[in-house]
């Protein structure tokens, strides 16, 4: 499945064996569902559920805060967050301070741990829509100005909720991967060059890519390279409707004059909130309308009219926002937009008219197309990436290249050494670029050498110089871009202390980084080399360390040989990857095949590959050439989940799950007893049921009904447990069911009971068969007649012991017999009389029959024999007849042959 994670909204893509590409429908039937979830007394509701509840508890629906993953308190996006939703309650001091925390029904949940709800919710109804146990594979679509960070904050919040991310992919891309291979058969060798702009709830980005048939190894194959993005992080339909919220609660205030402000009222606010949203969407259409609000505010009842240019006068500032980020991507690009074949819009923002009135001055003479869904392409683009990455799918080739917007460099501190001591003399900062700026991603593996290092050690990632972003939207990302991962490489100080200068030489450590195809810069290993002095296992130690020679410099990134992807690679060290504590080390399962981590310390997490710890003194020779280093990854300035916080957070969620459930059984048979305790009101108002209860079962069942309707409506609190609620239900279905039964079975007794009575006499006749004849011409037995009637006539006993019954009986009475009864007697009669049957003695004709009785034998065995000899010879005379025939076919097909 596929999850367009939008602001306001997810709309889910799925596909599975047999079924094309399509959007999941939620348990409201519709295609989008809102991105909220609220949580109440330890009860969540999601989707249109939880905005049904907004006006009413608008501080305990939580949404809109996709911005929020990995930031801090202090960072300017949780200012915009907090000036915009100023009603939600937060959790200054969690248990990590760098990450933001929601108080809610006395708890504290992290952005994550809410982000990784909604998403496990729309896993459970895309199951249910699917009709699948279990879907693991997901790619999620994530903005494209996300940090690696942020990315790794998602996809730790995906892997809370049950999922493997298969990728993340940024949401233009995959808008334009959508118009691509709905359009494959267009794409030839002249690149051709696509726009999207999109206008969300939040952001608005631009997108060029440029699709283009390229060379592979057996044939040409579409491909898709990102040219150039731009983009406003703050600019959106939110921006614009809270301004028209303003000023419909300004216009109030004005002409209804109310005794209290509106913003002082949570619910009054929430009312605003939810009209200027709708009324943004008819202006769009229309050039006036009357804005409705009952009980706006202290009982009154608003009407308001507000005009198209009353809109527009409110976003008047915006206006020259609304086509930065398509200068930005055309820079970006290096290319004119005369060089742009096709411009795009979508997102709901953009049905704004002024929007597409700034966006048309921007891009000239350029029309502006609508050909893309704007709701869904964005799932079905990421759907098609899904099928392609899942084993279990096929899919035609579509090559997809990204534009990398944050450069990578490594930073260490290399030792200077005396070239004729070999002590270290001093120290010198070294910065190496390992991942430039607007460069392609996925990466190859890129790998640094160090070789002036002897014992355990650190080295730190950070972004470089990013000149394709404006100073504001530098601000807007703030401390992320502080420092982006301290690595902290440990188990060389170990390896070193078990090896001696005459056994081996060390030759350095190396680290390889990659950064895949969700945009995460991933360490994916760490190694110490040593060269053996002698034997097979020095001369490949001395093949390896080829990359550390005297020209290399060191900490130079140096790309790997092509190995498979990164994800494979990593997988794989992690599974080779010892414990460092334990001499005989176990292999510890990563999380969704990402790096291991350990224990976070300060807001960091731990990832690592291993040490190979050293065998013991006496078999030294067998020391490996290449030693696995342990690495532990520390983001200074994000909060990134580690995988004990995902631990944590599956449990509450399992726990959730369980309350959860434990609830829907109980208001499932709160409803069904309040249904049915109605449902036997009206049974005691009916004929039909009333004739079948007696008088004092009858008022102790109205007794009953009268209590357990009362219980329900005066006495039953949320604590009631589900067993009171069973155990009434009950007490009232074993009433009626034995009324019920009564009534059933007094319409169909009787007339099961006549077939019986029918078919007993018939088969009584039967055993008087040969009661006039000798026993030698009698057709049956003596011994067999009389076994037969034997069994009839208790039968007959028992028929008018049940006809007895029925007729002394009142409707009121239980029966001692059920018609299953009656018809098991039927079959066994049945099957008595086919017994029966099968031991008619054998006769020849009926006219021999029929002659008095009498049989001659002797004619009979003569007239038998004559008949047998009759049949042998027409035998043998159609057998020289098929002998003939054959011949002459054969004849006649060997003729045909020459």
């Amino acid at each position: 499945m596929t999850i367009d994670l939008g602001t306001q909204f997810l709309k889910i893509g799925i596909v599975k064996p047999g079924i094309p590409m399509d959007i999941a429908l939620n348990t409201e039937s519709r295609r989008k569902t809102p991105n909220v979830v609220m949580i109440q007394d330890g009860h969540r509701t999601f989707a249109d559920a939880a905005i049904g509840m907004q006006v009413r508890y608008p501080h305990l629906v939580h949404g809109q805060f996709n911005d929020l993953v990995a930031k801090s308190y202090d960072h300017p996006s949780f200012e915009l967050f907090k000036q915009r939703n100023s009603f939600y309650e937060f959790d200054e001091t969690p248990r990590n301070a760098s990450s933001i925390n929601f108080k809610l029904g006395g708890e504290s949940y992290s952005v994550e741990a809410l982000t990784a709800m909604i998403l496990a919710n729309a896993k459970k109804f895309t199951e249910e829509y699917a009709q699948v146990a279990d879907i693991k594979d997901v790619v999620i679509t994530v903005p494209v100005y996300f940090t690696p960070a942020e990315r790794l904050a998602v996809e730790r919040a995906a892997q809370m909720a049950g999922f493997t991310v298969l990728q993340l992919m940024n949401d233009g891309t995959a808008a334009a991967l959508s118009h691509g291979i709905f359009r494959r058969k267009e794409i030839t060798e002249k690149p051709q060059r696509l726009m999207i702009y999109d206008m969300g709830a939040a952001k608005t980005t631009a997108t060029i890519v440029e699709f283009k048939l390229v060379k592979e190894k057996y044939e040409k194959q579409p491909k898709m390279t990102v040219l150039g993005v731009g983009y406003d992080r703050t600019l959106g339909g939110i921006e614009m409707t809270n301004r028209l919220r303003d000023y419909l609660i300004e216009l109030f205030e004005k002409t209804y004059k109310p005794k209290t402000k509106v913003n002082t009222n949570r619910r009054a606010f929430s009312k605003f909130a939810k009209e200027a949203e709708r009324l943004k969407q008819v202006l769009s259409a229309n050039a006036e309308h009357f804005a409705q609000i009952e009980s706006a505010h202290e009982d009154i009842d608003a009407k308001l009219k507000v005009t198209r240019e009353d809109f527009n006068r409110l976003i008047v500032d915006l206006e020259p926002r609304f086509g930065e980020p398509i200068e930005q991507a055309l820079r970006m690009a290096q290319i004119p937009i005369d060089d742009i074949d096709q411009f795009v819009l979508m997102g709901a923002g953009t049905r704004v008219p002024k929007v597409q009135e700034n966006v048309q001055k921007t891009i000239g003479t350029k029309e502006i197309g609508k050909f893309l869904n704007t709701d869904e392409a964005t799932a079905m683009g990421a759907l098609f990436q899904a099928a392609h990455l899942s084993k279990g799918f096929k899919v035609k080739p579509f090559n997809v290249e990204e534009k990398l917007l944050f450069p990578v460099e490594v930073h260490f501190v290399s030792k200077v050494k005396d070239e004729k001591t070999g002590d270290v003399v001093g120290e010198k900062n070294v910065v190496k670029t390992l991942f430039a700026a607007n460069s392609l991603y996925p990466t190859t593996p890129k790998t640094i050498s160090l070789t002036s290092y002897s014992d355990d050690f650190s080295i730190a990632l950070k972004y470089g110089t990013i000149e394709s972003l404006t100073k504001k939207q530098v601000q807007e990302i703030g401390s992320l871009l502080d420092n982006l991962i301290d690595v902290e490489i440990s188990g060389l100080s170990d390896a070193l202390k078990n090896r001696t200068s005459e056994e081996s030489e060390f030759k350095g450590v190396k680290v390889s980084f990659v950064i895949d195809a969700s945009g995460i810069i991933r360490i994916r290993r760490g190694e110490a080399l040593f060269e053996p002095k002698s034997g097979i296992v020095g001369s490949i130690a001395s093949t390896l360390s080829g990359l550390f020679s005297s020209k290399t410099e060191e900490g130079e990134p140096q790309a790997d040989e092509p190995t498979g992807s990164a994800s494979s690679d990593e997988k794989v060290d992690e599974k080779e990857a010892p414990k460092v504590e334990e001499p005989t080390p176990e292999p510890e399962a990563p999380v969704n095949g990402t790096s291991e981590e350990g224990p976070k310390v300060n807001g960091t997490e731990e990832t690592s590959s291993s040490v190979n710890k050293t065998e013991v003194k006496e078999k030294k020779k067998e020391l490996p050439s290449v030693v696995r280093l342990r690495i532990i990854n520390k983001y200074p300035s994000a909060y990134v989940p580690n995988r004990y916080d995902v631990q944590e957070e599956k449990r509450r969620m399992e726990a959730f799950a369980e309350k959860e459930r434990l609830a829907a059984e109980r208001a499932a048979a709160e409803n069904e007893l309040e249904s049915f305790s109605f449902e036997c009101s009206q049974y005691l108002e009916e004929s039909e049921f009333t004739d079948f209860i007696a008088e004092e079962e009858k008022q102790k069942f109205e007794e009953s009904v009268k209590r357990i309707r009362a219980w329900l409506e005066d006495d039953v609190t949320k604590d009631t447990p589900t067993k009171e609620f069973t155990d009434n239900l009950i007490e009232l279905k074993n009433v009626v069911r034995s009324v019920k039964r009564r009534q059933e079975l007094d319409t169909i007794v009787p007339e099961k009971l006549k077939n019986l009575e029918t078919l007993l006499d018939t088969t009584l006749s039967l055993t008087t068969l040969g009661n006039n004849v000798e026993e030698d011409k009698a057709l049956f037995k003596k011994e067999d007649r009389d076994a037969l009637k034997t069994k009839l006539d208790k039968l007959k006993s028992w028929v008018e012991d049940v006809r007895k019954h029925l007729d002394t009986k009142k409707k009121t009475d239980d029966f001692n017999f059920t018609g299953k009864d009656i018809d098991t007697k039927i079959k066994n009669l049945n099957r008595e009389v086919d017994r029966f049957m099968k031991k008619m003695k054998k006769i020849t004709t009926l006219e021999d029959f029929a002659k008095d009785g009498k049989i001659d034998i002797d004619e009979i065995v003569a007239e038998a024999e004559k008949k047998k000899s009759s049949n042998k010879k027409e035998s043998k005379k159609n057998e020289t007849t098929e002998k003939t025939e054959t011949k002459e076919e054969s004849d006649s097909s060997k003729k045909t042959e020459l």
